[in-house]
């Protein structure tokens, strides 16, 4: 349930933008107040801590409080759109699209990035704990991990905060509403491109951090088994989603030091990454594939189904 102090600072700031208080007007008493809305006296100190904080009311400890200003602080407008990184091109091109359909559903996109770090990722759930907010569209930081926020999560979820998973949910998120693509079909139908195309011998590298990504492995080696070829444990290489101070998975010498030793085995390497690149000096193939649908216009949709009836099911858009 949402804190009582933040429903009556939201029941306050309503009187006032009804003209119930006028700019000048003393509200009533923390007695009256507490009386007029079966509250304790320290629900109203916090309340009205939180209209002095806004600058609606000017707080006087002992005496009345005046009303200075009329302005709908209310954030239950506002959809908090949190991403691993804003400036990716898979984040950035779903970042627009999901915008560009709250924005004609009249809400507000407040857009943050987690740079892939749950701490910075809870600081960002942390303040929607002290407001009511119009929900939650998230890519979970580090999504192939447990998650050290989950707690925050749950809160949200039993005050009824519309939340939207895009490509998984943490472990413990009871009956999520998730928006992903099917990366096991992805993975898969890489793989059989490359035995369509006559090779036997096939290696990849995929990000054990990232939940889309495990996905995809799952189909690929999967592909590879069902046409009864090999797998070469040694020619598949994890990589982090981003390096931490001292580690190089992701530097361009790391993958051309594997891919030296792996295409003395394969003769394909697939790469589950898009941003990887490296000089050049052996072959690394990518996807060539694409969701069937939108998944920002998708993951809008789907969180408007949420606003509008309490709950949805999660979605999974194929490939081709």
């Amino acid at each position: 349930m949402v804190p009582k102090y933040i429903q009556l600072k939201e029941t306050i700031n309503n009187e006032i933008l009804k003209g119930t208080y006028p700019i000048g007007s003393k509200l009533p008493t923390e007695v009256q107040l507490a009386d007029m809305y079966q509250v304790s006296r320290s629900t109203v100190r916090q309340a009205l801590q939180m209209l002095s904080e806004e600058g609606i009311i000017n707080k006087h400890w002992g005496s009345a409080n005046t009303v200075i200003s009329k302005s709908d602080t209310s954030k239950k407008k506002i959809v908090v759109i949190l991403v691993p990184f804003k400036k990716n091109p898979y984040y950035s091109i779903l970042i627009e699209n999901l915008t560009a359909k709250l924005l004609k559903e009249g809400l507000t996109p407040e857009v943050h990035e987690s740079k892939n770090h749950l701490s910075e990722e809870r600081t960002v759930l942390s303040s929607m704990i002290n407001d009511l907010y119009g929900g939650l569209i998230i890519a979970p930081a580090l999504s192939g991990r447990p998650s050290t926020n989950c707690d925050l999560l749950q809160l949200l979820l039993k005050r009824k905060t519309p939340i939207v998973f895009i490509n998984t949910a943490p472990v413990g998120i009871y009956n999520p509403a998730v928006i992903s693509a099917d990366d096991y079909s992805k993975g898969y139908q890489m793989a059989r491109s490359f035995i369509n195309s006559g090779h036997k011998k096939i290696g990849g590298i995929f990000v054990h951090d990232r939940y889309s990504s495990i996905c995809s492995f799952s189909g690929f080696v999967d592909a590879i088994r069902d046409a009864g070829l090999t797998i070469n444990d040694g020619c598949f290489l994890w990589i982090n989603s981003v390096d931490p101070q001292g580690c190089t998975s992701r530097s361009s010498s790391s993958i051309n030091r594997f891919l030296k030793y792996a295409y003395e085995t394969v003769s394909v390497v697939y790469v589950d990454d898009s941003t990887i690149n490296t000089d050049g000096a052996y072959p690394l193939y990518k996807s060539t594939l694409s969701p069937t649908k939108d998944m920002g216009k998708e993951a809008a949709k789907l969180f408007l189904e949420i606003k509008k009836n309490g709950n949805s099911s999660s979605v999974t858009i194929p490939y081709k």
